[in-house]
């Protein structure tokens, strides 16, 4: 099947600013400010997960019309879902024997390893826990067992009773029942004297809706329905510019609740509105508004009247189909489960090591430069004894 160039630079763009973000958390460099989650309610994850769903829509998609029987659907998605599901596995496992090895020196992220070995470990196997920046692949492997009743209800074009229950998981999540579950049994195993830790830092209830969203769009494109005439219509155009206005505001939002400049109540009285774990409701929005954004000037902006939109509109179609970004997007798990492994190696690095601020920032590059190698790597690897292209 043809890739979908733009989708995978998305997701190397993604993939690199994810990792960013999650490096700097550990580095606080001057170069990690420089990060679009600084203004908006726009995250990487959020992208990832939507272009998940996306492409899942694409390639199972297509092979669901041409055999649309769940059986052979569920066949394909969970076989991708072993290979995630390995993946995983082979992290935790990872980060399981670096804790004990470590010991005493272990990094605060390894800690849940040593307080609660057993247990913690048996949840992430079971995808119910996980360390730090380990919750997406856990929430990928379900939505893909998932799919094959989803393309089923696409299929039958029971596209209401779709987004109804897309709708109402996302509203479950909202309600944090799910979460306050988890630590109810965890203070009960603590209770009962068994060190317990369970928690996946995302609530796949509300996270889905981005993945199934994805989807949607991604069986439309397989069907050859996606339908986007509609944004011609000289009132898209206006509602672009509203649109960009909303994420200016929704950016100084950000700003405002981040600084606390209306005061400490006020920012966590909004923080407790809208958790990221659930993805409370500004986010799915900001995502929306962004999302329209982007669509917009990549298809229409080219030939807008105005030079500077058909500049930008230029920009995007260009920035998102550089080779270094498809290279990300084309080995994106395999890059994914490379980052984790470097931002623990930092972590790690870091208890015992004070770099400098330029040390931080080498820190930082390097980390994001190693990205490349994983994936140019795998891609040698993929490649080895194709005769080249002329």
């Amino acid at each position: 099947m043809r890739r979908y160039e733009i989708l995978d630079g998305f997701r190397g763009f993604f993939l690199i600013f994810m990792s960013i973000a999650h490096f700097d958390g550990l580095l606080r460099s001057w170069l990690g400010v420089l990060h679009h989650k600084n203004f908006g309610w726009v995250e990487d994850a959020q992208g990832f997960v939507f272009l998940s769903g996306t492409v899942a829509g694409l390639v199972y998609g297509r092979r669901f019309l041409a055999r649309p029987e769940i059986r052979a659907s569920l066949a394909l998605t969970a076989h991708r879902a072993r290979q995630i599901y390995t993946h995983q596995v082979t992290l935790i496992l990872m980060a399981l024997a670096a804790a004990f090895a470590l010991g005493t020196h272990a990094p605060v992220d390894l800690q849940p390893y040593l307080e609660a070995p057993v247990t913690f470990t048996i949840g992430s196997l079971l995808l119910v826990s996980s360390s730090a920046n380990m919750g997406i692949l856990p929430m990928y492997i379900v939505f893909l067992l998932v799919t094959p009743f989803a393309l089923r209800l696409l299929h039958r074009e029971m596209i209401a009773p779709y987004f109804a229950l897309v709708l109402l998981a996302w509203l479950a999540a909202q309600t944090s029942l799910t979460g306050k579950g988890m630590y109810a049994l965890e203070n009960f195993m603590i209770a009962e004297g068994i060190p317990a830790r369970f928690g996946l830092f995302f609530n796949m209830l509300g996270w889905q809706a981005l993945f199934f969203v994805g989807l949607f769009v991604g069986f439309r494109v397989a069907q050859g329905r996606l339908r986007l005439d509609f944004l011609d219509q000289p009132q898209f155009r206006v509602t672009f510019f509203i649109a960009v206005a909303g994420m200016a505001l929704l950016g100084i939002f950000d700003l405002i609740v981040e600084l606390r400049v209306l005061g400490d109540a006020y920012s966590e009285r909004i923080a407790l509105r809208s958790p990221r774990s659930v993805l409370g409701v500004v986010y799915p929005l900001a995502f929306l508004v962004d999302l329209f954004i982007v669509v917009w000037l990549a298809r229409n902006g080219a030939s807008d009247r105005l030079a500077v939109i058909r500049k930008l509109s230029a920009g995007v179609n260009w920035l998102f189909t550089r080779p270094a970004l498809t290279l990300l997007g084309r080995h994106s798990l395999q890059v994914f489960s490379f980052h984790i492994i470097v931002y623990y190696a930092l972590a790690t690095l870091l208890n015992v090591y004070e770099p400098s601020a330029v040390g931080r920032e080498l820190l930082l590059v390097a980390g994001i430069a190693s990205l490349f190698l994983c994936a140019g790597g795998r891609d040698w690897w993929v490649n080895r004894g194709r005769p080249a292209v002329a």
